[in-house]
């Protein structure tokens, strides 16, 4: 039976509301109703509670305050708005507040049974999430989830895990997204995880595990509809304030098959140190800049001056709108940390991209924060005696067979044979070296001179994929496609376009 709090200032309110409706026709129980906000706080402190009605007006303590204060305490529970004023004001406060929705008084019962019809839907949905995460599945659900972003199994037993776990491998849009937080606020992240099961429940599909105590992965999925990344800030946004402590939230590529999940899993790993910015909210596509613009930024510090560096930084800010210059600082910004030799530490990182300014008004004073990061990150390499350039041998030999393109089987286990490595060691110095993964590295390696062989007309797409070392054009087509956000075909006749102009 789900348990029901009713606050207004008025008692015969109150006693319309137990009449109203067989509330246990809903498997609703009214267990107190009272016109004190305050007696209804005392009581949730104590008790469980799925349902909260609340009036707006109220004189001992408003609805608004009270849903806030509810919401703290409870942060699943479900909510519902009554007033007698029909007002913009009102119903925004309530709505973001997190009120399920807002009833105008006198009650009408149909309306009111609309949406009891709703939240019980809500709770039952979200009573089978718990279970599926409860202590007897979440170790092997988890491990899963995590497997799936990585691409560790074989299509067999990823197949095999997900029909025993009743995964649907058939929607329509797969988004990979990140949520963390640093500090003391990471032993409070289980808050933010309960929060979300009851934000995503009848919205989203998700799987979800723990990869730090500070930071989770999901894997999100739109019901009935594509992903709209904007709708998602909004409901994030509508949830911050009932969670006390600042989290980063980085959203991934959505895709459209589970095979691909990993490439929109590496992209939100790629820019994971962003959570130590003030910026709490990223989508990683808006990383992606022409491929000029980003062999401009992925330049080796250790390999050219500050100053040359900076130059080249500016002039791509000049020619971007204002908005696209904060993703320009903030893709800058992760590029520097991943080049620290030995992976940079909380403390130290935290120390280095704080200082990003998310004015886009401000050219000057982000030039400003990114030549002192500059200069911090090209000191660490140089006190260091390395720099991105001066990586492993075993590295440098797989760059090398890399950029060679010439064999499409080329993988990390064929290499570690070759060197006489193990896989997962040679994969972690690769990593640590290049601040990429083998498969991301190899893939970009392999989009970027794919591209730059498209100035050539008189080679066919198809050759081209040979050439780049694509094992079909079909796979070739998609990856390109995902990585410069248009089609090979596209991408060619742009690029006849600006040879016409000039």
């Amino acid at each position: 039976m789900y348990q029901v709090i009713c606050v207004d200032d008025e008692d015969f309110v109150l006693d319309d509301l137990q009449k109203a409706i067989d509330w246990f026709g809903f498997n609703m129980e009214i267990v107190l109703a009272t016109t004190s906000p305050l007696d209804a706080l005392a009581y949730m402190k104590n008790h469980p509670a799925h349902l909260l009605l609340t009036d707006i007006s109220m004189p001992q303590m408003s609805g608004i305050e009270l849903i806030r204060e509810a919401r703290q305490i409870n942060p699943s529970v479900s909510i519902l708005a009554l007033s007698a004023y029909d007002t913009f004001d009102f119903v925004r406060s309530a709505m973001q507040g997190g009120a399920e929705n807002y009833l105008l008084k006198p009650l009408d019962p149909e309306e009111l049974s609309e949406s009891l019809s709703l939240i019980v839907n809500h709770l039952e949905n979200r009573s089978k999430i718990t279970e599926n995460f409860g202590p007897a599945m979440l170790t092997f659900r988890s491990n899963f989830v995590e497997n799936w972003c990585k691409g560790t199994l074989s299509e067999e037993e990823f197949l095999t895990r997900a029909s025993m776990l009743g995964v649907n491998l058939h929607l329509d849009n797969y988004t990979v997204i990140l949520f963390a937080t640093v500090g003391a606020a990471s032993g409070r992240m289980p808050e933010l995880f309960d929060a979300l099961l009851s934000l995503f429940v009848g919205n989203y599909s998700a799987h979800f595990y723990f990869e730090t105590p500070s930071c989770f992965v999901c894997i999100l999925s739109s019901i009935g509809r594509s992903f709209n990344v904007f709708h998602f800030q909004n409901r994030i946004n509508r949830l911050r304030p009932i969670i006390t402590f600042p989290f980063f939230v980085s959203v991934g590529s959505t895709v459209d098959n589970y095979a691909d999940v990993c490439s929109s899993y590496h992209e939100v790993r790629k820019y994971a140190c962003l959570r130590y910015t003030p910026v709490d909210f990223v989508v990683c596509r808006n990383f992606l800049f022409p491929l000029r613009d980003q062999q401009m930024i992925e330049q080796d510090l250790g390999e050219t001056t500050v100053e040359a560096y900076l130059a080249g930084i500016e002039a791509i800010m000049n020619r971007i709108s204002p908005e696209k210059q904060i993703s320009l600082e903030l893709a800058v910004s992760n590029w520097c940390i991943s080049l620290i030799p030995m992976g940079p530490d909380e403390e130290l990182i935290a120390r280095l991209v704080g200082g990003v300014v998310c004015d886009k008004q401000d050219m000057c004073g982000i030039l400003s924060y990114l030549r002192e990061l500059c200069c911090a990150v090209r000191l660490m390499l140089e006190e260091a005696g390395k720099s991105a350039a001066a990586t492993h041998q075993y590295v440098k030999r797989i760059i090398e067979m890399i950029h060679d393109f010439s064999n499409k089987d080329l993988s990390l286990k064929t290499l570690a044979s070759q060197l006489d490595m193990h896989p997962s060691y040679l994969g972690s110095i690769f990593h640590q070296q290049t601040g990429y993964y083998f498969n991301d590295y190899l893939n970009e390696a392999r989009l970027k001179y794919a591209a730059g062989l498209m100035a050539d007309n008189s080679i066919r797409l198809k050759d081209i994929s040979d050439m780049a070392g694509f094992s079909s054009q079909t796979y070739f087509n998609r990856q390109f496609k995902k990585y410069f956000n248009q089609s090979p075909n596209v991408y060619r006749r742009n690029l006849r376009l600006k040879d016409q102009e000039t």
